[in-house]
């Protein structure tokens, strides 16, 4: 089975690539979230785990996913990390979950894509994107293949100093800097109201035409990316930068 979370559609890409390549469909863990269920999974296997590298860790949102789920004892789990230079101490917190959760750790590789985080940097053009993506492709296939094989990832060791710092600076940025409060809608907004659509974490409404966030925010950047119009803006810091659309924007 395939399960992804994704903002602007870099780990969703990755995992429906992969699921094509097996024979399976991949699923947005989001649905499960937005429904309130804690899901029983049955089927044996491999599983596959898309997200992206928060705060060089796993995105929340998917770590919740799985530690809210059920699945069968022994069950081989393999996470696929997208990001934009390195996966941090993913791989560590990807061990322990499996440890907790009773399920065989096959390791966690990451696939560089590009960079979405436009509240701290600027987006590479369309062009730059594309080879980015475009290189990324055998990187993913290579993944494909070794979950079809029943193979494991390459694995990057993660020292106990790196790790604990790490999931300090994570639990710090989550709580005090992932705010919604600098995110805002312009003029040019045309309260087509997809901000609110594509919200993995329902965290934004319509008033009166315009979207309104609230404080369940996990700074996926989907809403400020994906606006049809780049009507959103966060703070001043967004204003007149490129925004990344996804990566099936940038290929030919």
């Amino acid at each position: 089975m395939v399960f992804y979370f994704s903002g602007t559609g870099n780990s969703r890409f990755a995992a429906e690539r992969i699921a094509e390549a097996i024979g399976q469909k991949a699923e947005d863990v989001t649905a499960y979230k937005k429904s309130g269920e804690s899901p029983v999974f049955t089927e044996g296997g491999a599983y596959l785990f898309s997200c992206p590298c928060y705060m060089s860790t796993p995105a929340r949102s998917m770590t919740e996913f799985i530690e809210s789920a059920t699945f069968p004892q022994g069950v081989k789990a393999y996470f696929l990390i997208t990001c934009a230079a390195s996966l941090g101490a993913s791989s560590r917190v990807c061990r322990e979950l499996c440890e907790k959760k009773g399920m065989e750790y096959m390791g966690a590789s990451q696939v560089v894509m590009p960079q979405n985080y436009i509240a701290l940097f600027s987006m590479k053009d369309k062009e730059t994107n594309g080879t980015i993506v475009n290189e990324a492709l055998p990187v993913i296939d290579h993944i494909a293949e070794t979950v079809k094989s029943g193979g494991k990832l390459d694995d990057k060791k993660v020292g106990s100093a790196e790790y604990a710092v790490t999931k300090w600076v994570r639990d710090l940025y989550y709580k005090d800097f992932m705010k919604t409060k600098k995110f805002l809608a312009t003029d040019a907004c045309v309260s087509c109201g997809l901000c609110a659509g594509i919200c993995p974490m329902s965290n934004i409404s319509m008033t009166d035409g315009k979207p309104v966030w609230d404080k369940n925010c996990t700074h996926c950047m989907a809403c400020i990316n994906r606006c049809p119009k780049d009507a959103i803006e966060y703070g001043k810091g967004s204003v007149g930068k490129i925004r990344y659309k996804g990566p099936e924007s940038t290929l030919k």
